[in-house]
């Protein structure tokens, strides 16, 4: 795995024929009192290292920096919150894109960390491959969804996976960055899911009014969070985020 903003542009000219390159993307915004306002940051950058890692072993691999805004409207009320409107944000993940295929890359992988950013990641492909007509592959997914079958087997017990702002969050950022964790403002425990997820459907994409500021912006309790818990989580979805990264690029 190697880290792209190090490398000179004549050693990844070098590279970009036969390398992949993951673009991880998450977002700014409020994730309670107790958690930091960047944990999607955190938490899918440390996967696309690991993954990358793992998968770099047999294949060359690159991780660029995250990019740390996304789509976060619905936190906005809340304070603490970065957000870029979905037409501008198709856009940034499209020039991206189109820089790194000037650049010589044919492999690209965006892995999201942010619900709010999934539309506009799953999108930027097509606009990439059909809609600009360039020599690219392009494989896009939220890290809960190219690992959902990994997760659904792991019965970590702790809520929504991955919610916001609950069990599993903490526990991940618990696991890989415990000091910024505020124990002591944790939410008080209820094990009553908030209504955020006590309404979700997951057959479907469903947006309600009022719901989020209804839900004091968290899903779940997070009391049961632990830092081993977030590190099975992690090593599970990092295995399985690695797997797909090489099938793809193997399939290229």
């Amino acid at each position: 795995m190697l880290n792209f903003e190090e490398l000179t542009r004549d050693e990844l000219s070098e590279l970009a024929p036969r390398a992949l390159v993951v673009v991880p993307v998450g977002s700014i915004e409020q994730h309670g009192p107790h958690l930091p306002v960047g944990v999607d940051c955190v938490i899918v950058s440390e996967l696309a290292r690991r993954a990358a890692a793992e998968a770099g072993r047999t294949m060359p691999v690159l991780v660029t920096p995250t990019l740390p805004f996304g789509f976060a409207q619905h936190h906005v009320p809340f304070g603490g919150t970065v957000s870029i409107n979905v037409a501008t944000y198709q856009e940034v993940l499209t020039d991206i894109g189109k820089s790194l295929v000037a650049s010589g890359f044919r492999r690209l992988f965006f892995l999201n960390g942010h619900g709010g950013n999934d539309p506009s990641v799953q999108a930027v492909g097509d606009r990439l491959v059909f809609e600009l007509g360039l020599d690219v592959h392009v494989a896009a997914a939220s890290y809960w969804t190219c690992a959902a079958d990994i997760l659904a087997g792991l019965d970590l017990g702790i809520g929504p996976v991955p919610g916001h702002a609950g069990a599993f969050e903490t526990s991940c950022m618990l696991a890989i960055a415990p000091d910024q964790v505020r124990t002591e403002v944790l939410p008080i425990a209820d094990g009553i899911l908030q209504p955020l997820a006590a309404t979700a459907m997951g057959e479907a994409v469903v947006r309600r009014p009022g719901v989020w500021s209804a839900s004091d912006g968290r899903t779940d309790d997070a009391s049961g969070a632990s830092a081993a818990l977030g590190e099975k989580a992690l090593t599970a979805i990092a295995e399985r985020v690695a797997r797909f990264v090489i099938d793809f690029h193997q399939s290229t």
